[in-house]
């Protein structure tokens, strides 16, 4: 899916300079790794360190609330609900999700990489975890594909055009984007 997240934020480079935070799980990560990610990327990694069941997830995150437009790249994806199982490091919870926007500017954008959508009813999925999303305050919008993603903000009419900015930009199709819900 690499390729897939290289042209996303390709497509929404106009809007700023990128930052990720990789939520590496693999202890295998090295150095030449890390530099060969970010300029795939192009975007700076602001944390190398390994995400476990032990990590201080406030503290992980911190690192990214200092940040302007914001990649989060977790194993699996976005999950509502927090869960203290083995497969917790996989995951951001839409609680950090939201404290993420909220800590930075309503102009910031921040990416979700989200394969954690049965296949046959991702838009049922992604719909719902953007209206929890919405109902906290936080306005997205997502791209259904093999590859999801959530693109979320603070503004509304920002996220509107960051929309339709992919949309023009990736010349696919617009049914392939759900909508900002009002």
């Amino acid at each position: 899916y690499d390729i897939v997240k290289q042209s996303l934020l390709h497509w929404l480079r106009p809007h700023g300079k990128w930052s990720v935070l990789p939520m590496f799980t693999d202890d295998l990560v090295t150095a030449e790794g890390i530099s060969a990610f970010e300029r795939m990327l192009d975007a700076k990694v602001v944390s190398k360190e390994r995400v476990t069941l032990d990590t201080d997830r406030p503290g992980y995150f911190a690192r990214g609330k200092a940040c302007g437009d914001l990649f989060v790249d977790p194993n699996t994806g976005l999950r509502l609900k927090e869960t203290r199982e083995v497969r917790r490091p996989e995951y951001i919870f839409a609680s950090e999700l939201v404290e993420l926007v909220r800590s930075r500017p309503t102009s910031a954008l921040t990416v979700v990489f989200d394969q954690s959508v049965p296949r046959g009813s991702e838009r049922l999925h992604i719909d719902g975890k953007l209206r929890v999303l919405r109902h906290e305050g936080v306005h997205g919008f997502a791209y259904q594909s093999h590859a999801c993603f959530i693109i979320a903000g603070g503004d509304h009419k920002m996220i509107a055009e960051e929309r339709k900015r992919v949309i023009d930009a990736s010349k696919l199709p617009e049914q392939r984007f759900l909508p900002v819900l009002a």
